[in-house]
């Protein structure tokens, strides 16, 4: 009988050591600060890059934006400034005025579409002719088209640009994003009225 009190009472102090061996350890583990800042960095690295591409696109993006608002503008611009006549020659020297306000950027998928429109004295907004890069020209003579309101003045000329370019996401992630994200469009268009005379004609448009 002694023997096995013996036997209980070893048992008994074995699992007690066992056990503050444990919370020992445990507290050890508690308190040991070694290698925090790894994991810290682990934890906030993806969302830290994530971050810096999405920066970096939208940059890029707004930086593109601003070039295809001002050549819109300009090419409009330049084109009321004619005085009475364009050729198409003049309309497709555009193009270079457009990759020449791109620089550095290279220019994607460039369309440019130039129009006149001529609005008569019912304040009725028509096509007098128009002319595209693409050769062929995009809208109908005589065709009706919406000018806004402000501009919508009995008896004027005015000259419609329209410009898309192509973007690429350079560092975009497929996974998050999906690959139809890869390529978006940018489009601007402008309104400027003639500066000179009351009409602009384009005699091979």
């Amino acid at each position: 009988m002694r023997r096995f009190d013996i036997d209980r009472s070893q048992a008994g102090s074995d699992a007690t050591g066992v056990r503050r061996g444990a919370a020992a350890l445990l507290r050890r583990f508690m308190s040991d600060r070694r290698g925090i800042g790894g994991v810290e960095f682990a934890l906030l690295a993806p969302m830290l890059i994530v971050l810096y591409l999405c920066a970096f696109e939208l940059m890029m993006g707004l930086s593109v934006s601003k070039k295809v608002t001002m050549a819109a503008s300009t090419v409009a611009d330049l084109v009321t400034r004619a005085d009475t006549s364009v050729k198409k020659s003049d309309l497709a020297g555009m193009v270079d005025v457009t990759d020449a306000i791109f620089v550095p950027y290279a220019v994607n998928d460039l369309s440019l579409k130039i129009s006149g429109v001529k609005i008569d004295s019912n304040k009725q907004a028509t096509i007098a002719w128009s002319w595209s890069n693409t050769g062929a020209a995009p809208y109908a003579v005589g065709s009706s088209v919406s000018v806004p309101s402000d501009m919508l003045i009995a008896d004027t000329f005015l000259v419609h640009s329209e410009l898309s370019v192509g973007h690429e996401l350079l560092m975009y992630l497929p996974g998050l994003t999906g690959h139809e994200l890869k390529d978006i469009t940018i489009r601007r268009e402008f309104y400027f009225r003639q500066r000179v005379g009351n009409g602009i004609t384009c005699s091979d448009c």
